[in-house]
């Protein structure tokens, strides 16, 4: 099969993936007539979600939320099959009934009793929708969920990108814009590899670094805008399927073998790549973290409580010893010896356990470190100090390598394609 048939292969298999997705979906082309409202408007309404589009699961903590738009917008509510449509240019309020939801407009008047789904949708093209005063593009689909809500974002991909890649590549310039360019083609091809992703969820993503970060309008940027626009489709693959595109902040020289930093198989495209100095401008190409005893033993009782569910209380360390390195410089064991017993840590699981001084609430930059330990005259540890480099998991992309990379004049797939082994950058769409 030669090229030309396999990015046709491979766009038939994306697009079966998203005609599943958009099965329900009857937002996708809007025409409604509405019913009448006090204080609501009366009119027609036609939008739509461009394919690809991506299910972005924003928040499922509270119970209640308010939308709004910087125009009017539509009001989507189903219950028992029947579908009824409202119109509004005021915020409105929807709040969780239980296994129900409600819709309440600003004089706290209900527009909508026990209802089982609310889509908000906005009305005319490049208009927002706003949640709780923040604004995004697309669609807002909200679903009971215990006594919270579920608050989902469906918008087209390209859009979804503009709120992904400034969090996650940070403010860039113009001589920097092919790692832009990279992180927006290895973003783009996350999501797409994810689509699905939960099963039988109602979401393809999650806002967080759980996936990656997405924060709406607020943090569009026109440069990244010009390197979305410039690789719009683009993807990576490798054999003809959607590679997951990891990527970390900085591999501190080196990045690493998914299977030395995950409990997860080899993957041949994600292999140590020596990245030679392209990341040295990094904050945290080298950094240091300083412990007394007392400090490094809270953290690791925090943690194993954590894991075991019941209260851990270690004795006093005695001693730390490394076991084995990746072939990137990441430790794969980490044993805490105390002195009634020892406790071993594995792979990237050793940041979460050790933790910093520094910043209490973040984990270890990487688990790539040396260790250096102060002893007074008895022989007991005063003083830990974690020599390290690097930030981030280690596997994949290194975002501060590739905007090195990009002020050396490296192309966006020139850098893709040293970061991930034997891949092709295919324009999907």
């Amino acid at each position: 099969m030669d090229n030309t048939e396999n990015k046709t292969a491979l766009l038939k298999k994306t697009f079966k993936i998203l005609t599943r997705l958009s099965l329900g979906l009857v937002l996708l082309v809007l025409a409604w007539s509405c019913a009448t409202v006090p204080g609501l408007q009366e009119e027609s309404v036609s939008t739509y979600i461009k394919i690809p589009f991506v299910r972005v699961l924003l928040e499922e903590n509270n119970d209640r939320a308010v939308f709004g738009s910087d125009a009017s917008f539509a009001i989507e509510c189903l219950k028992g099959g029947q579908q009824t449509v409202f119109f509004s240019s005021q915020p409105i309020r929807v709040e969780n009934l239980g296994e129900r939801l409600r819709v309440v407009n600003k004089n706290q008047d209900i527009i909508q009793d026990n209802v089982e789904e609310v889509n908000i949708i906005p009305r005319g093209q490049n208009k927002h929708l706003r949640l709780n005063g923040f604004a995004y593009r697309g669609i807002m689909k909200i679903l009971p969920y215990g006594r919270s809500l579920r608050l989902i974002n469906i918008v087209y991909m390209e859009d979804y990108l503009r709120g992904v890649v400034p969090p996650e590549i940070g403010k860039r310039t113009d001589s920097e814009i092919e790692a832009v360019k990279a992180q927006a083609v290895a973003a783009r091809t996350y999501a797409m590899s994810h689509l699905k992703q939960y099963g039988t969820e109602p979401f393809d993503m999650k806002s967080s670094i759980l996936d990656q970060v997405y924060e709406g309008v607020k943090v569009e940027e026109k440069l990244v805008d010009r390197a979305l626009e410039a690789t719009a489709g683009y993807v990576v693959t490798y054999q003809d399927e959607f590679i997951n595109a990891y990527y970390h902040s900085t591999c501190g020289g080196m990045t690493d073998d998914i299977a030395d930093v995950w409990d997860r198989k080899a993957i041949p495209y994600l292999k140590p790549v020596n990245d030679g100095d392209a990341c040295s401008w990094s904050k945290y190409y080298r950094w240091q973290e300083v412990f007394t005893e007392e400090q490094l033993r809270g953290h690791i009782n925090q943690y194993l409580t954590a894991e075991r569910g019941r209260e851990i209380n270690i004795t006093p360390i005695t001693d730390l010893i490394i076991t084995g390195r990746s072939a990137g410089g990441r430790i794969n064991r980490l044993t805490v010896k105390t002195r009634n017993d020892s406790y071993s840590f594995y792979n990237d699981k050793i940041r979460w356990a050790v933790k910093r001084t520094s910043q209490p609430e973040l984990i270890l930059p990487s688990s790539n470190f040396q260790i250096e330990m102060q002893r007074d005259n008895s022989g007991q540890i005063v003083k830990i100090i974690l020599k390290g480099q690097g930030y981030g998991h280690g596997v994949g992309m290194c975002q501060c390598g590739a905007i090195g990379l990009a002020r050396k004049g490296w192309t966006f797939d020139k850098i893709l394609k040293h970061y991930y082994s034997s891949v092709d950058v295919k324009k999907l769409y």
